[in-house]
């Protein structure tokens, strides 16, 4: 771990992994772009020799009028060719475009739209990195405490205590999983794919290879999508388990323990991880609809000729 990303450690685990993963990311992002794009690297050479071999059999097609182009086409190639190379060979224009688009934007979105939640005087919720952490260390220490009054020699579920630490041990589980988990799964797959971003949109220049272009922004659009939901469910999580960790907390204070207060805490997180096993499936959903227009005009044009 760099020293700049360090500062995390020691927060515990949720900021620890959350702010690592996030630190870390840009950082590595942005060292493999600079490593794929530097001018003495392998993809550099091999990207000016497909340019060239590009516009070589584009200035074919057009002198020899070759599967229908025209002279009218230059202009969107020209601009096709130099959106290419703005892409990849500038980080300031790549980071803004793609690492920004799909790192920052969805939380910027999820921040509008659980605004209304966050002020509604949830003080979990208004700090969700915050709030998942003090929901973390309560669930784990309540845990602990049941399985205190269990006994240490108590099976699952012999008794109403061991049955409500069982539950809150394996809630703490789940709720790291689908919430820091996913949120720092998602953040990875967006760095790793920007890292090797220039290799796709090299690969937009020669028509059998644009699948893959198409590929990798949906890869690239199923992990942002994954990040706004993430944390719009991570925020309406906390918001609605607020007062029951609360009313936890009260009963330990007080020295008495209900059972059945920590079990539907631990059955609020297990809905609520169903749901956002729901949301991703969802986000790979929508991210696999995306499809580039010429490829679907021409698939018009072929059902048109076919009738």
């Amino acid at each position: 771990m760099s020293a700049a990303c360090s500062s995390s450690v020691g927060e515990g685990i949720i900021r620890g992994v959350l702010g690592a993963v996030d630190c870390e990311t840009r950082s590595f992002a942005e060292a493999g772009y600079s490593a794929l794009t530097s001018s003495s690297s392998t993809f550099q050479l091999a990207l000016t020799a497909l340019l060239t071999i590009y516009v070589a059999l584009v200035g074919y097609r057009m002198l020899f009028a070759s599967s229908g182009a025209r002279l009218s086409d230059a202009p969107g190639i020209a601009l096709r060719i130099g959106a290419v190379l703005a892409l990849v060979t500038s980080w300031a224009t790549f980071q803004t475009v793609v690492f920004d688009t799909a790192a920052r934007a969805p939380l910027q979105i999820a921040g509008i739209v659980a605004g209304p939640i966050q002020g509604a005087g949830s003080s979990l919720a208004s700090d969700p990195v915050g709030g998942l952490q003090a929901a973390y260390d309560q669930i784990t220490q309540s845990a602990v405490i049941f399985g205190k009054i269990a006994g240490p020699t108590a099976k699952a579920y012999s008794s109403p205590e061991a049955a409500a630490a069982e539950a809150l041990s394996a809630a703490s589980g789940v709720l790291f999983m689908t919430t820091a988990g996913v949120i720092a799964a998602a953040t990875l797959s967006i760095g790793v794919l920007t890292a090797v971003g220039p290799l796709f949109i090299a690969m937009f220049l020669i028509p059998a290879t644009r699948g893959l272009f198409t590929g990798g922004v949906r890869a690239l659009a199923a992990a942002a999508l994954t990040l706004m939901l993430g944390w719009l469910g991570i925020t309406l999580l906390l918001s609605v388990l607020e007062p029951w960790l609360i009313t936890l907390a009260r009963e330990q204070q007080a020295h008495q323990a209900i059972p059945q207060t920590a079990t539907s805490t631990a059955a609020l997180v297990f809905v609520f991880g169903a749901g956002q096993v729901a949301l991703l499936i969802g986000a790979c959903v929508m991210a696999f609809g995306f499809r580039r227009p010429r490829a679907a005009a021409a698939g018009v044009g072929r059902k048109v000729t076919a009738t």
